[in-house]
């Protein structure tokens, strides 16, 4: 189990490793802020595809020849990107890192349960792990481009793909388990809902990470423009460091024990959200640093406890048989929510500005959120 978490450690620090450097390819490729989120979208773009035909790779090869694909292709897009030398093999490679991403995550997580005998456990180390990877992987980037001025947007893609190498190899060694495979199945788009408790699936869990990675895809898009623009920083490790805050810390809140009760939990993260948005709104409009930290701090705690709960629940109410494509759906649900919002940010603020642009997608998340904390409520009623 522990080789499976590091491989979903550093594919998810692949994710968004490149966020802290998206102001050196603004100035260096003439991008302006729509261009940067939608090299942030075209990625989660490619992603849900992947997590759609996820299913039905498992199926026809198996789940560990699907996540080691993902891997390869992971380590595919950081070579493409160390070679990037214009603007289109930015999207291009980003297209490839979506791609990898969409085919890895819900079939490592069904790895996962395959070599564990404690599916609880085994998904709250992942929630752990994949938050962490999340973090460190800007923190690195914006270190690296920060402080050692060598090819700033090439370095810290050949620290990933040693990093991926080594996850390569790591996985090789991880038994395949037993499942059955078919390999006249057809490759298509499919939807993993749990037999069970379907409603608490489609109305709570869902809209859960829709909501939460909406919310991250427009944070980790422009939180660096936000940190040069706003608040007048031209220190990439700035970003680096906020974003590790935002996405790594959330793991410590994953050790808070109390409640015990997902669904509270849940509602608990949501509203942390919440106030975390606004906190780093208003660090735009006062141009307050502290601000900013204190509000990536709060959304810190609401990402753990709300990715964690989640993704427990998703797993608990799926079998092992099905876990994979029920997972695989649950992603799709996330990444919807930060592909979408997050395009439309991007539109706004060109139109509107920046800060018009946050204050209308912070409104948008308050309603959401507020319905989706008193949802649980309706939900027991109608199961």
């Amino acid at each position: 189990m522990k080789r499976i978490l590091f491989v979903i450690c550093i594919m998810a620090a692949s994710a968004n490793l490149p966020a802290p450097l998206f102001p050196i390819y603004q100035s260096h490729f003439n991008l302006n802020n729509f261009d940067l989120t939608l090299l942030f979208a075209i990625y989660t773009a490619c992603m849900l595809p992947s997590l759609l035909i996820s299913t039905s790779l498992v199926k026809r090869n198996g789940t560990k020849p699907v996540v080691f694909t993902g891997v390869i292709l992971a380590i595919i897009s950081s070579i493409i990107f160390i070679l990037t030398k214009e603007a289109w093999m930015l999207y291009f490679a980003r297209a490839v890192e979506g791609t990898a991403l969409g085919i890895f995550m819900g079939t490592s997580n069904g790895l996962l349960i395959k070599n564990s005998s404690n599916i609880t456990k085994a998904l709250s180390l992942s929630g752990i792990m994949t938050l962490f990877g999340f973090g460190v992987g800007p923190f690195i980037s914006g270190l690296i481009a920060q402080y050692i001025n060598i090819n700033p947007y090439v370095l810290p893609y050949i620290v990933l793909m040693v990093l991926l190498i080594i996850a390569a190899i790591i996985l090789s060694t991880v038994k395949k388990g037993e499942e059955e495979i078919n390999k006249k199945e057809k490759i298509k788009f499919s939807l993993g809902i749990p037999k069970n408790s379907k409603i608490l699936f489609l109305m709570f869990i869902c809209p859960t990470i829709f909501i939460m990675l909406a919310l991250n895809g427009v944070v980790i898009s422009l939180i660096p423009i936000f940190v040069r623009n706003i608040l007048k920083s031209s220190n990439l490790a700035y970003s680096g460091i906020l974003l590790m805050i935002f996405l790594g810390g959330g793991f410590m809140a994953q050790l808070i024990r109390v409640p015990r009760e997902k669904e509270k939990r849940i509602q608990i993260g949501i509203v942390l959200l919440i106030l975390g948005t606004w906190i780093v709104i208003e660090s735009g409009i006062r141009v307050n640093m502290i601000l900013l930290f204190l509000g990536m701090i709060i959304l810190a705690f609401g990402n753990g406890l709300t990715f964690q709960s989640s993704i427990q629940l998703a797993g608990m109410i799926s079998t092992k048989e099905e876990s994979s494509s029920v997972i695989s759906t649950y992603y799709l649900a996330g990444y919807t929510g930060m592909a979408v919002p997050t395009i439309g940010i991007g539109i706004l603020s060109v139109i509107l500005g920046l800060m018009t642009s946050l204050i209308i997608f912070g409104v948008i998340i308050t309603i959401l959120g507020i319905v989706l904390v008193l949802s649980p409520r309706f939900i027991k009623e109608k199961n």
